[in-house]
C-alpha cells in the first residue's frame, strides 16, 4: 500500500521536514492534561494489564508520559524525523519507538491498551484506510483489551474553515488557519504558513496544507464491529472536559472507547 497522501506529499515527509521544529510550534499543547483524560478513560473503562501501544505518537510527548505512569509503551508514527526527535528526550529509553504505517501495522506483540492522541485518523482518506488501520489495532490486542481512539466531529470540521491563528515574534511569523476540504465534503483542511528570517530583511516562507477526513460515528461503529471490537462509548471533549456522550455539533473532539470480546 502506498504512503498516506495529503495534497500529494505523504503525510511522511509533511511530517519529516516539521519534526525539528513540531514542539516549538505546539508548545502550548497540554500534553499533561491530554495524557490525564485518556488515563481517566482508561480507568473508566478498565483495561486488564499495562502493555501500551500509542498510535501516531509524533515526538513522543505523550507516550513518554505513559511510560512515567507505568505503562509498557510502544509508539508508532509514520515520521522516522518525528520518532527521532521523540528518541532525544529524557524518559525516551522507556519507550519502545516504531515506524510504521497505521494502514499496515506490523506485527509488534499483544498489547492491553491501544490509544491515538491527536486525531491521527483524520489523515485517513477514506472508510476503506479507517478500516485497515482498525483491522491492524484489533490484530495487536489482547482479549479484553481496550482502544480509545479520538476523533474530530463534525462541528469541529464545519468551524474550523473560519479558525485563524497568527504568532508574532522577532524573528518568525506564523499564521495558522483552517479551510474547506478540497477533497472530503464533510472534512476539513489545516493550512500553515511560516515565516522567518536571519537578518530581519529576507524572510522564508514555509507552507503546508494538511487534508483532514470525516468520519460519522455510525460508519466508525460499524467499522469496529467489522474488525471484531466492541464499541463501548463515545465521549466528548467540551471545554477541556470530558462528556459522557459525545455532540457532534457542539463538542471539538469525540473520544470512541471500544474493547476486543475475551
Amino acid at each position: 500500500m502506498a504512503e498516506l497522501r495529503s495534497t500529494g506529499r505523504s503525510v511522511q515527509t509533511i511530517y519529516d521536514s516539521i519534526a525539528s521544529t513540531y514542539d516549538h510550534v505546539t508548545r502550548r499543547n497540554d500534553y499533561d492534561r491530554w495524557v490525564a483524560l485518556y488515563l481517566d478513560l482508561i480507568g473508566r473503562h478498565g483495561a486488564a494489564g499495562r502493555r501500551l501501544l500509542d498510535l501516531g505518537a509524533g515526538t513522543g510527548q505523550a507516550a513518554i508520559r505513559f511510560a512515567q505512569a507505568g505503562y509498557q509503551v510502544t509508539a508508532v508514527d509514520v515520521s522516522p524525523e518525528m520518532l527521532r526527535q521523540a528518541g532525544a528526550k529524557p524518559g525516551a529509553e522507556q519507550v519502545r519507538l516504531v515506524v510504521a504505517d497505521l494502514r499496515e501495522l506490523p506485527d509488534l506483540g499483544v498489547f492491553d491498551v491501544a490509544v491515538t492522541l491527536g486525531e491521527p485518523f483524520i489523515y485517513l482518506r477514506d472508510e476503506q484506510e479507517l478500516s485497515a488501520a482498525l483491522r491492524g489495532v484489533s490484530a495487536l490486542l489482547a482479549p479484553g483489551a481496550l482502544f480509545v481512539f479520538d476523533l474530530g466531529t463534525a462541528g469541529f470540521h464545519r468551524r474550523h474553515p473560519s479558525r485563524v491563528v497568527v504568532e508574532d515574534s522577532e524573528d518568525e511569523f506564523t499564521v495558522v488557519r483552517g479551510a474547506p476540504s478540497r477533497r472530503d465534503p464533510h472534512g476539513s483542511d489545516y493550512l500553515i504558513d511560516r515565516f522567518t528570517t536571519d537578518d530581519g530583511i529576507t524572510w522564508r516562507r514555509f507552507h503546508q496544507r494538511h487534508e483532514f477526513s470525516y468520519f460519522a460515528p455510525d460508519v466508525v461503529e460499524r467499522l469496529l464491529a467489522e474488525v471484531g471490537l466492541t464499541h463501548l462509548a463515545t465521549h466528548g471533549l467540551h471545554l477541556g472536559e470530558l462528556t459522557e456522550n459525545a455532540d457532534e455539533e457542539l463538542h471539538r473532539k469525540s473520544f470512541v472507547v471500544a474493547r476486543k470480546p475475551g
